[in-house]
């Protein structure tokens, strides 16, 4: 049985899945293995990865059924103590598998990394911006502070936390799910992965932004989480800025108690810690500020 099982979920992705395939395992240790889950796939993907010819790759192919489904099997379809996840279209950089197992080995459950993003425009290099595993969780009541395919975590964490779930963000609400039992989750500072941008990406539909939104299941992962936290549930921000219950002095003065049970609960966590979270605080508040008026003014 292999230490480390990367799954990767594929869908009509001939054109990048060699080379992330060929990034991954040039990063990898050999006791590793790459299960590639091909989701439907109508182009060449089970050509392509069948074309990397290396031990450590298996393929499995299947009729369409969606990524959260296909993130799921693969876990079954997985033994390995630890679990990473790589995306069909990103590249690792050198040495992320080498500094995340070294973090797990120093008792996280979970690891990410920061990302060089690629693809459109100029490439976007990370301030080199770490995030402790006591800080993370008041990190994703802000945001989602990590790339998916940067994860790299133990297999219990992610199993007694429930696993993937089919909802949109499902990598966002198993992140809460996890901090909520307790499980240290950890970004590392330097970049371990060169992340592909492209206007077909899901997460860059405003469709699937509005189902995230108003996701009755995250939401109740949301709260449970600010519970935990900061004493009290709560209305994760993007859900508020669409609150159709509230008018725009209701929707800031909901925010505006939600930020100040939230810096209360920073009393204890580093002064870097404290800087990074009210600097992020303050640009959520402009955010939905933001839109708050952009709304008003659709209304007009």
């Amino acid at each position: 049985m292999p230490r480390i099982s990367v799954i990767v979920p594929a869908y009509n992705a001939a054109g990048t899945i060699g080379s992330a395939l060929r990034s991954t395992l040039r990063d990898l240790p050999r006791d590793a293995e790459i299960v590639v889950l091909d989701d439907g796939s109508s182009d060449g993907t089970a050509a392509a990865v069948d074309a990397v010819a290396d031990d450590r790759v298996r393929m499995i192919s299947r009729a369409n059924r969606g990524v959260a489904a296909t993130l799921d099997e693969l876990l079954d379809l997985t033994d390995g103590e630890i679990v990473a996840r790589m995306d069909a279209d990103d590249l690792v950089l050198p040495g992320r598998f080498r500094r995340q197992l070294r973090a797990i080995d120093g008792g996280a459950d979970a690891v990410f990394t920061t990302v060089v993003t690629w693809g459109s425009g100029m490439p976007g290099v990370p301030r080199p911006s770490g995030i402790h595993p006591d800080d993370f969780g008041l990190h994703l009541l802000l945001t989602n502070p990590v790339a998916h395919s940067t994860l790299l975590a133990r297999r219990s964490a992610i199993v007694d936390a429930g696993g993937y779930r089919a909802l949109p963000t499902e990598d966002y609400d198993l992140w809460l799910r996890m901090a909520a039992r307790g499980s240290r989750l950890t970004r590392l500072g330097l970049p371990g992965l060169a992340y592909r941008v492209h206007p077909g990406q899901v997460t860059a539909s405003a469709q699937w932004r509005h189902a995230s939104w108003t996701n009755a299941e995250l939401a109740a992962a949301y709260s449970e989480l600010a519970e935990k936290l900061i004493g009290t549930p709560a209305t994760r921000i993007t859900s508020l800025s669409i609150d159709d219950r509230l008018d725009a002095a209701g929707k800031l003065a909901e925010f505006d108690g939600f930020a100040h049970r939230f810096s209360a609960a920073l009393d204890g966590h580093s002064a870097s810690a404290q800087r990074a979270l009210r600097r992020k605080l303050s640009e959520r508040r402009s955010w939905l500020t933001s839109r708050i008026h952009q709304g008003s003014v659709v209304a007009r």
